[in-house]
């Protein structure tokens, strides 16, 4: 919490020994910070929360599906990256390579190409707190196609629903 006044900027210390002086002496007194108050969400703010967080994570997926195309047509030599290899080259920022975004967790699955067998690529995402973050878990490949269900926070995988976005 930073306070502002005319002077200057101000950052309150909490949890400090203050002193106060009080005519010829002074007596220590503990400074206790605000209590904060947990403000639950209400019904409607909880379902606009996790309709953020799926949207973010939507547009999340697209995101790393396009760097998996950039990482693997150049420096990947025709095979997909890690997360970490995707920061490195500087297609996804830092925070997402930690592998979480959005109230969210994103893991990719990746094969690397052999003589009798193409590279391949999964990537999912799934709420970091049921019906609290996210309900839908997600899933793509390297066909692009996103799959959706609500899975009570296990992974999604090809044979759920294709998301159809409306344009």
């Amino acid at each position: 919490m930073t306070y502002a006044h005319c002077a200057g900027t101000v950052t309150p210390l909490l949890g400090v020994v203050a002193l106060l002086f009080i005519g010829d002496n002074f007596q220590p007194q503990r400074v206790r910070p605000a209590q904060t108050q947990v403000r639950r969400l209400t019904a409607r703010q909880q379902r606009n929360l996790i309709k953020y967080n799926e949207a973010g994570t939507i547009a999340t997926l697209r995101t790393l599906f396009s760097a998996e195309a950039t990482y693997q047509s150049t420096t990947g030599n025709g095979d997909y990256g890690t997360l970490e290899e995707l920061a490195r080259e500087n297609l996804i920022d830092p925070v997402l390579a930690e592998g979480h975004r959005y109230g969210y967790f994103f893991r990719i699955r990746r094969e690397k190409s052999s003589p009798e067998s193409r590279s391949s690529l999964e990537i999912v995402a799934v709420p970091q707190s049921y019906r609290r973050t996210g309900r839908r878990s997600f899933y793509i490949s390297e066909t692009g196609v996103i799959h959706a269900a609500d899975k009570h926070g296990a992974e999604a995988n090809p044979k759920d629903d294709i998301m159809v976005i409306d344009p």
